[in-house]
């Protein structure tokens, strides 16, 4: 082979007008067919290797970029989105309706859609990568790189994309329509299918994924017939789906698992209070909480450590006596709370910390700043500084204030109040019983109100965990389709599809291979194979008329989404 010879091959491969440049590529990358033994002794026949085939890939398939006011896909994701998007069907059902029958008759699904033999081909690799892609997601991983992979893999098809973990949402991945979907798969044996309460709420309170105010689950059972792993797995995924929304969530929790029902008792003292016609009562607003908690409460705490700390010998170690006395009286404090420190409201005190985006004050949770020049020295300097207070003393002054600050942040800090507030909702009484709080749930006659009323829930204000088992899944779900998984199924499938992909796609990836292995043996040999250089050129003129023959009329480029 000269150099001539290795130009026609690289030309040929490269024509746009055949579109061989992306066939090659994807071959080149992908395909492990082995063109030895049976396939060479029957060539008509297709295997499973020689199907495309996907990297499987969750960061790949998640890649989706803004520009301007456009998505746009990564190249995994693009790459899997090419054959994902000739899947039938305008949602999650119907695309599964589609597949299970592509198994059943394929010659049928590839009809229903007109078009050109090269259309119908590119369908059909599409269906036959989905499975193949879909088995490798199943079969290969641990149970939870299954699970995100597959939630990768759902968004891909129904042109979604994945939705980063702890952002207040129960969802896993929203459709191209924005319908958020909370995606669980399990073996069947062992479905356990739930969340976290307060997310769940969360969703229903105020929803993010306009116009949609509910939220969907979508469960999958797998079950498999043997331990077998990879492709050679046999069984099938069930899927099952259901909504959370305003109207449905209190009847669904009543009938969940016993553990997860408490989640959705109120309030007693919510439910007697708006019954009584008390329309703006919120029963969380009492609770134990940093939130909750005014300046002019946590104030209130200050003045009282620091009147304990000046009216009694300080110990103050930049001092040079052992101790420091004060000895104010309450007037003197009062005066200084009221006119010079004010330290519910003069955010200037404290050493401001950031909380989201903004650099806050909050009481309870900053402390004081304590230099020098800072608002605290010049609050003390004014009003002690003329009544014979010697620097010592207003050292000390400071640091009780500091001091103060400190014990207020410690009492009331995030761990303390936790457990108060535990405390305080485990107590007797304190919610009604599961049964009383469906019932007067049921009975508000306002979304708004029903939105109140979970927000004051036993689930939602301990943040507690709820779970429905297989048969209250099975029960309250619409079962929406169910898909065979393994090589077995997916063979079958191709045997019944000798006419259409043998006769033109396999010829095709056959051609690609031997140009392939006849070019890597003539480099390889050292450029003194002629029978190899042979082999590669008689393959790529293959390719070329058999491309050639699958154009459209017209001339038009064949497009395979390739």
């Amino acid at each position: 082979m000269n150099r001539k010879e290795l130009n026609y091959i690289k030309e040929n491969h490269a024509a746009k007008t055949l579109g061989i440049r992306e066939l090659m590529t994807l071959i080149n990358e992908v395909v492990e067919t082995n063109l030895v033994g049976e396939q060479q002794q029957n060539p008509g026949t297709l295997t499973l290797e020689s199907i495309p085939e996907i990297s499987v890939t969750e960061l790949g398939w998640t890649d989706v970029k803004t520009v301007g006011d456009k998505e746009v896909s990564g190249p995994a994701r693009n790459q899997l989105l090419q054959f994902t998007k000739n899947i039938q069907g305008g949602d999650l059902r119907e695309k599964l309706t589609s597949l299970a029958s592509f198994y059943e008759n394929p010659e049928g699904v590839l009809t229903l859609e007109a078009g050109n033999p090269g259309q119908r081909i590119a369908n059909a690799l599409s269906y036959l990568v989905f499975y193949k892609t879909l088995t490798k997601v199943i079969s290969n991983f641990n149970a939870a790189s299954a699970g995100f992979n597959f939630e990768a893999f759902l968004a891909v098809l129904l042109e979604g994309s994945q939705i980063q973990a702890n952002t207040g949402t129960i969802a896993d991945f929203k459709t191209k329509d924005n319908t958020p979907i909370s995606l669980k798969l399990y073996n069947e044996k062992s479905v356990v299918v739930g969340g976290s309460f307060n997310d769940l709420v969360g969703d229903l309170v105020e929803p993010q994924f306009a116009p949609h105010d509910f939220m969907q689950y979508v469960v999958v059972m797998k079950s498999f017939e043997d331990a077998t792993q990879g492709l050679d797995v046999k069984g099938d995924l069930k899927f099952y789906r259901f909504d959370f929304n305003l109207d449905n969530v209190a009847n669904l929790v009543l009938d969940s698992m016993d553990k997860s029902v408490r989640c959705i008792e109120i309030s007693s003292e919510f439910i007697r209070r708006i019954e009584a016609g008390e329309s703006d009562y919120d029963f969380s607003a009492d609770l134990p909480a940093q939130e909750n908690l005014s300046p002019e409460e946590l104030e209130s705490k200050f003045i009282q450590n620091f009147s304990d700390l000046v009216t009694n010998p300080i110990k103050y170690t930049r001092s040079p006596y052992q101790d420091v006395e004060l000895n104010m009286t309450p007037q003197e404090i009062s005066s200084f709370m009221t006119n010079q420190l004010d330290w519910a409201n003069n955010d200037d005190l404290f050493t401001s910390k950031k909380f989201g985006e903004e650099m806050r004050a909050i009481r309870g949770r900053v402390n004081i700043n304590n230099n020098k020049e800072g608002a605290a020295a010049k609050a003390v300097a004014n009003a002690f500084g003329d009544k014979g207070y010697d620097k010592y003393q207003l050292w000390a002054v400071r640091w009780a204030i500091s001091q103060a600050t400190q014990q207020v942040n410690k009492e009331y800090s995030a761990k303390t109040l936790k457990t108060a507030r535990a405390e305080m909702l485990a107590g007797p009484g304190v919610f009604a019983d599961a049964q009383t709080s469906v019932d007067f749930y049921n009975r508000l006659d306002s979304p708004e109100m029903k939105k109140r009323a979970l927000l004051n829930s036993r689930g939602r204000l301990s943040n507690l965990q709820f779970d429905l088992n297989r048969s209250q899944v099975v029960k309250i779900s619409e079962n929406i389709g169910q898909i065979k998984i393994g090589a077995q199924y997916v063979q079958e499938v191709l045997n019944k599809m000798t006419q259409e992909l043998n006769e033109s796609i396999f010829s095709i990836f056959q051609s690609v291979k031997m140009i392939q292995e006849g070019t890597y043996a003539f480099m390889a040999g050292g450029l003194a194979d002629d029978s190899e250089a042979k082999k590669a050129i008689d393959a790529s003129q293959s390719v070329q008329a058999k491309t050639q023959e699958l154009r459209p009329t017209g001339g038009q480029q064949l497009n395979l989404d390739l």
